[in-house]
């Protein structure tokens, strides 16, 4: 299971370009974070490291912005070479790219949401949003991705970014 905790970013946020930040874990170790960061506009950069590997991501609007049902294709690079791409195919659903397309699909207004196979609507995991508490054991806020099959990890950071890009997109 990979946890993404809250991290301050690693550059200064402003009203012009906010930032967020999540340190990704597993099994109580961290691995890496998700940097993110936007313009006026909010084009969707981030930035994600995995041990010595930094992957770029972006988000390219091919339409005008804010508009509902523009596709959007959301890309993970790891130098001048796209590694993982997904479309966005409504407001609760993206469809991730490639040999074993996968689906992430929102499920109601609580922040979860399932994988699926592209070819299936049947389940395979599911992001959720864990609330902090205080007692019996004080835990942060986190969100936690858990699946039943074996995924490569920069696919399973890959929608993590998605979410957390998607939910800082909509603060707007």
């Amino acid at each position: 299971m990979l946890v993404l905790l809250p991290a301050k970013p690693e550059k200064s946020s402003s009203f012009w370009r906010p930032g967020a930040a999540y340190a990704i874990h597993r099994a109580d170790a961290e691995i890496g974070r998700i940097d993110l960061s936007g313009t006026p506009k909010r084009d969707g950069d981030g930035r994600i490291r995995l041990g010595e590997r930094t992957f770029d991501c972006r988000v390219h609007v091919t339409g005008p912005a804010r508009l509902a049902h523009v596709p959007s294709r959301w890309v993970m690079s790891e130098g001048d070479a796209a590694l993982h791409a997904a479309l966005w195919e409504s407001g609760w659903t993206f469809l991730v790219e490639g040999p074993d397309a996968l689906r992430l699909r929102r499920r109601g207004l609580g922040g979860a949401f399932a994988i699926e196979r592209g070819s299936d609507t049947a389940a395979i995991g599911e992001i959720r949003r864990v609330r902090g508490r205080l007692l019996p054991k004080p835990a942060a806020p986190r969100i936690e991705l858990e699946t039943s099959i074996e995924l490569p990890e920069t696919i399973e950071v890959f929608l993590l970014w998605i979410v957390v890009q998607d939910e800082f997109r909509s603060g707007d």
